[in-house]
């Protein structure tokens, strides 16, 4: 052969060795992909909107990703008084916060599913990520129907200081986002979601948004107005794998160290892919012992609420009322595998803690036909058939 035919030909076929050999390694990032980006969607043109402001503030004093990082944060903000925002924040590389505008926007009511939708997708389409992690912030009320709670609250806001006026989830000038509402609007699948707003730890929730997230932290009770202590968690957050148990035993620490009744917390973390075997054994404990629920000595199970708001118990308790010693066996074992972590103090304001679930229910009211009804929507219902 040739010498010049057969160096060439040995050179064709080494290329192509190498370029079979790198086909089969997995690149761990594309070049313009970044690893992992947290978002902060915060709903605050309310009554919160000071409280918004404070937690920004605490925000830039701990860990923020720098500039050339594959680390991103970006905070969506609508506060009171302002058009909303969305910004990226990076460290200099003398330690100093910049905030980078990303959008700005005209006025929008940030309660509606479309708005969230529209940030969510044009924070993937600038910041293409491998992962992504979504805290969610403003007012709640878990599944309840769009202004439900506060159509039957008894006092003010004022007159409540301890927690904001509860709402769905967000709240922007009389709107609020139903469950169904933020499901839709959640445009691809999160690492996490975080709750930092009021009663989003309920099984009605979480079971509907168990396709959506991951893992999911959230309180089955309220949340104190200050909110989530930001200087701290983020840095969990952004490690390789988010230590979300991390971020949630900041939570508690950060209350369980105040006095009174500020010493006030529930939180819990949720792993999703485990919920439907969660709605098998619960399903079968419904239809054994329906005629159990309807004359439930309510006094003895594990409230959630306060004001006479009678729509958030605690959901192993509930099961252990009713369920055989076995069937509650079985009911914790499912359970401990959706409900991986939890923290709570001695109260939460007026309520006692005495059974921790780590995760709240409705419980069937014939009185109240309304709610029921609602009820029997929800995913949750349609497995676990507490209301048939």
């Amino acid at each position: 052969m040739n010498l010049r035919i057969f160096r060439y030909t040995a050179l064709i076929l080494i290329t192509a060795a190498v370029a079979l050999i790198s086909s089969c390694e997995k690149n761990p990032f594309n070049k313009d992909e970044y690893r992992k980006v947290i978002i902060l969607y915060m709903a605050a043109n309310n009554n919160l909107s000071s409280y918004a402001q404070q937690n920004i503030s605490t925000l830039k004093g701990g860990f923020i990703p720098e500039k050339n990082s594959r680390d991103i944060l970006i905070v969506y903000a609508h506060l009171a008084g302002s058009n909303p925002k969305l910004t990226r924040l990076y460290k200099g590389s003398d330690g100093i916060v910049i905030e980078d505008p990303v959008a700005a926007y005209e006025d929008q009511n940030s309660a509606n599913g479309d708005v969230l939708k529209a940030v969510l997708n044009k924070v993937k389409t600038i910041f293409p990520a491998r992962e992504y992690g979504l805290i969610l912030w403003s007012h709640a009320t878990g599944w309840l129907p769009q202004g439900y709670y506060n159509s039957t609250f008894q006092g003010t806001y004022f007159e409540d200081p301890y927690a904001g006026i509860v709402k769905s989830f967000g709240e922007d000038r009389g709107v609020e986002m139903e469950i169904k509402e933020l499901k839709s609007a959640l445009p691809y699948h999160f690492s996490f979601i975080i709750f930092d707003c009021c009663f989003m730890g309920g099984i009605e929730s979480i079971y509907e948004l168990k396709d959506k997230a991951s893992y999911i932290v959230a309180s089955p009770t309220e949340i104190l107005a200050n909110g989530f202590p930001y200087r701290d968690i983020m840095n969990p957050l952004f490690q390789t794998k988010s230590n979300l148990e991390e971020a949630c035993r900041l939570f508690y620490e950060y209350y369980n160290s105040l006095s009174g009744v500020h010493q006030s917390a529930t939180i819990a973390l949720y792993k999703t892919d485990q919920i439907k075997q969660l709605s098998n054994v619960t399903k079968s404990i419904f239809n054994s012992h329906r005629n159990k629920i309807a004359t439930l000595n309510m006094g003895n199970i594990q409230p959630y609420f306060r004001l006479n708001k009678r729509w958030f118990w605690d959901l192993g308790n509930l099961i252990e009322a009713i369920a055989t010693p076995s069937e509650y066996q079985n009911f914790n074992t499912a359970l401990n595998n959706v409900v991986v972590a939890k923290w709570n103090t001695e109260y939460f304001i007026d309520i006692k803690i005495e059974k921790f679930s780590g995760i709240s229910t409705y419980i069937q009211n014939p009185s109240n036909s309304f709610l029921d009804t609602f009820y029997k929507g929800f995913d949750w219902n349609f497995d676990a058939e507490m209301i048939k």
